[in-house]
């Protein structure tokens, strides 16, 4: 008698040992996705709470600025323990605005704009570092404008009552020229008013680095440059309830000393160009290149304010009983 045997193939068992590694693999992978999907990310109150702790500046994509940029992008202000958020704006007349909107704690702006807004009595403020805020005049090749006597009559672009007004009315003084001999229209976005240069709808305008660089290159003239010249109108301004808070004078002074670990950062300079600045990729290497070092921030100049306040009032843009007493404050975090 034969004995009956049965045949088990390996199709009919369960699991292969391949397809356990597999059936556990899935498995892991489910409760792997399940673990993800109950862990819930900060509350919306909890994020709000981390923004308001926060220091936040409202900043130009112009050199005076580029530390505090640069600062960020290596991780100097991670390692420093400062929470950064850093607005950027186009236009000075915008960062005044974040001011006055209480979007940032501090804000890049200039003596002559502080006195205005500090003179209104509904918003105090202090200036508490100087910046150079040099600026070039640059003239669109189409003009073909040779001497500031050649802008006569000529659209010459600025941000209107502040520092590039300033330096308008100076140049208008040294050429011997009636104050209304030029057409002045306000353009406040640097990047449009580079452009509106570069491509000659504006005979001249007012340019900080590294747009006035970028003019250049691309074929228009500088007329004048106010490098090394005085007053120096450029300066960095909070509310004046900042500076009463210890924990904000604390990030101001993080901020500050991520600026000075940063001046002598330039190998992030061009990337820094091209995603701020919209400069050129045929002239961003150049462009960096031209940059001038980065100075080391110091305090604000009472005399530099002085100054400031003479011009306002000789347009009749500051009241007689203003003084700058309490714009200049010596802040220690320098």
């Amino acid at each position: 008698m034969k004995k009956n045997t049965t045949c088990i193939s390996d199709h009919s068992r369960p699991f292969t040992e391949g397809g356990r590694r597999v059936f556990l693999l899935f498995i892991s992978s489910l409760l792997l996705l399940a673990s993800c999907h109950s862990e819930q990310g900060p509350s919306p109150e909890e994020l709000a709470r981390r923004d308001s702790a926060a220091l936040h500046v409202a900043l130009m994509p112009v050199a005076d600025c580029f530390p505090f940029y640069l600062a960020q992008r290596c991780g100097i202000y991670e390692r420093l323990g400062l929470d950064l958020r850093i607005l950027t704006l186009q236009a000075q007349l915008d960062t005044d605005t974040a001011l006055l909107h209480r979007r940032a704690e501090l804000v890049y702006s200039d003596l002559a704009r502080a006195i205005m807004i500090q003179q209104t009595d509904t918003f105090d403020l202090r200036a508490i570092a100087a910046a150079p805020a040099e600026l070039q005049l640059i003239t669109a090749r189409r003009g073909r404008v040779r001497t500031l006597s050649q802008l006569k009559e000529r659209m010459v672009a600025v941000a209107r009552h502040s520092i590039t007004d300033f330096w308008s009315d100076r140049l208008m003084d040294s050429a011997r020229m009636e104050q209304t001999a030029v057409f002045r229209p306000q353009i406040n976005d640097v990047r449009i008013r580079t452009d509106m240069i570069c491509n000659g709808t504006m005979d001249a305008g007012f340019l900080p680095e590294p747009y006035a660089t970028e003019a250049r290159l691309r074929g228009n003239a500088r007329n004048f440059s106010t490098r090394g010249l005085q007053p120096c109108l450029g300066a960095y301004v909070v509310p004046s309830w900042v500076l009463s808070d210890s924990s904000r004078t604390r990030q101001l002074q993080l901020l500050f000393q991520g600026y000075e670990k940063a001046r002598t950062l330039r190998d992030s300079l061009p990337g820094l160009l091209r995603d701020l600045c919209f400069t050129p990729d045929s002239i961003v290497d150049s462009v960096a290149r031209a940059i001038p070092a980065f100075p080391k921030l110091t305090p604000p100049s009472k005399n530099d304010a002085e100054a400031a306040l003479r011009w306002l009032r000789s347009r009749d843009k500051a009241r007689n009983k203003y003084t700058t007493d309490t714009l200049i404050t010596d802040f220690h975090g320098l």
